[in-house]
């Protein structure tokens, strides 16, 4: 059985919600009392208070990745324990590059697979589904990298069971492929905008068992497969085939695993899809070896910004960021150039011009990092502006790394305000990198830095292992090997 559902841009009511949200995170299902009559418009004030999320008894993972692409099947199973039935709003962050392949949930053992349906059309299907009192699953697409799907009824002192199925394609950097699958919404959703029935001061969501079961299958030699987060069981069925699985509870850690790729000069991916009567698509990777000489690389110029507001006090974000700034500065070579730009409310310039990137100038900028403090508003947009000034018009390659924890409070805040603001200013091509801190960054500015930029964005949680993170963003971006690339496709 198929019931309806519909895929489209959330609008206004959870504007504020969606550019707060992590970028990954568990499904979670937001409760709200609904009493004999449907939820509808709004439920019925009641005197005891419910959990923010309903607790998840389990969860079930399957993972297939081939080459890059990884496709993750997850069968999610919530409790109501309250003596009310429920209407829920489901939460599901998902990757940047993934795409929900299927959502369905199931009613009295049998499993009804979602249909997509515009935006009008499944509203009013659901309101007249609630107002029988059946069980339809309508999945909204939230904004970048958020789906939401309405789930009525929630029954009593009863289970819900959810499975949803998305695929995405993975980043391999330095020759290492990182896949993740996402357990920490339930510690960053609550009291968002546009969510009813939050408190704060209730306790977060409750987790079970997890469990998963990853299957790889390489293009090419599988090498150095482990996850830095769970205790996992290795089987090696062949070089290029191998099974991963582990089994937790309790534990709200993002489930992380990486596997090395062969050392081959450029490994290349090919994939291509075609279904009968309609046009194919392909999917072309490249990945360079991790071990390059010193001859084949350049120097290079690179400014380094480091966000010092206030709110880069608060999980140890800054520590974290002075640790990631004074590694990229390490990783510099002899014969590159650098500078660093600190920002608040205003912005403030180790020294003037680019400085070499010598032993001396690499300790007068361990010394400009160390005295930084957090403090002030967040003027992304100035700081943006007065970084890529700080280039000159050699043909050296040219990289920003920006690094920051949130979002703009000072000066400009329109996000693309900000970036046409910073267009008009560079005057040469310049690379930009931006690095994110904690849970509130604002991921869809810096992933559109990113990609606007030849760049690309990563990163940090605030019990995520600093140092993979670290040395595998600056070891991509201090020894780039591939750049300005194009595919001559021939005659087609």
């Amino acid at each position: 059985m198929r019931f309806k559902v519909f895929v489209s841009l959330l609008g206004f009511a959870f504007a504020g919600l969606v550019s707060e949200l992590p970028v990954y995170g568990q499904g979670v299902i937001v409760p709200i009392i609904c009493d004999i009559r449907p939820c509808r418009p709004r439920p019925i004030p009641r005197p005891v208070p419910l959990p923010n999320a309903l607790p998840v008894k389990s969860i079930e993972l399957d993972t297939k990745i081939e080459g890059q692409v990884a496709t993750t099947h997850v069968i999610q199973v919530f409790r109501n324990d309250t003596p009310y039935t429920l209407e829920g709003t489901y939460f599901f962050p998902i990757p940047e590059t993934a795409s929900i392949i299927e959502f369905s949930i199931w009613e009295n053992g049998k499993k009804l697979v979602g249909e997509v349906r515009s935006r009008e059309e499944a509203r009013r299907i659901y309101d007249e589904i609630v107002r029988r009192q059946r069980d339809p699953g309508l999945l909204e697409y939230a904004g970048k990298d958020l789906f939401q799907a309405s789930i009525f009824p929630i029954p009593p002192n009863s289970d819900k069971k959810l499975e949803l199925t998305y695929s995405q394609i993975l980043k391999a950097e330095s020759g290492t492929v990182a896949y993740r699958y996402p357990l920490g919404t339930g510690r960053n959703v609550w009291g968002r905008p546009g969510i009813e029935n939050i408190r704060s001061n209730m306790p977060q969501q409750k987790f079970g068992t997890v469990s998963g079961k990853i299957e790889i299958v390489g293009r090419e030699a599988l090498r150095n497969v482990y996850s830095p987060s769970h205790s996992i069981d290795i089987k090696n069925k062949s070089e290029r085939a191998v099974s991963v699985s582990f089994e937790t509870k309790d534990n709200d850690n993002d489930f992380q695993l990486f596997y090395g790729l062969s050392n081959d000069d450029f490994g290349m991916s090919l994939i291509t899809h075609r279904e009968p009567g309609k046009d194919g698509y392909f999917l072309l990777m490249l990945s360079p070896k991790d071990d390059v000489a010193e001859r084949e690389l350049v120097n290079k110029d690179i400014v380094f910004v480091l966000d010092t507001s206030g709110s880069m006090a608060d999980e140890g974000k800054m520590e974290k960021a002075r640790s990631a700034l004074l590694f990229g500065i390490r990783t510099l070579r002899d014969g590159d150039r650098f500078n660093i730009l600190s920002f608040a409310g205003e912005e403030h310039l180790m020294e003037k011009g680019l400085v070499a990137a010598d032993a001396a100038g690499k300790k007068r900028a361990e010394a400009f990092v160390q005295k930084l403090r957090p403090t002030g508003g967040t003027n992304i947009n100035d700081s943006l502006i007065a970084s890529v000034k700080q280039f000159d018009k050699s043909d050296r390659p040219k990289m920003l790394v920006y690094m920051t924890d949130g979002l703009p409070t000072v000066g400009e805040t329109n996000v693309e305000k900000i970036i046409d603001n910073l267009n008009k200013a560079k005057t040469v091509d310049v690379r930009i990198f931006p690095f994110g801190f904690g849970y509130d960054v604002n991921t869809a500015l810096l992933d559109k830095l990113g990609s606007e930029n030849s760049g690309i964005s990563d990163y940090v949680q605030p019990k995520e292992d600093l140092e993979i993170k670290v040395s595998n963003f600056f070891t991509r971006v201090s020894s780039p090997v591939l750049s300005n690339l194009e595919i001559d496709m021939g005659p087609v």
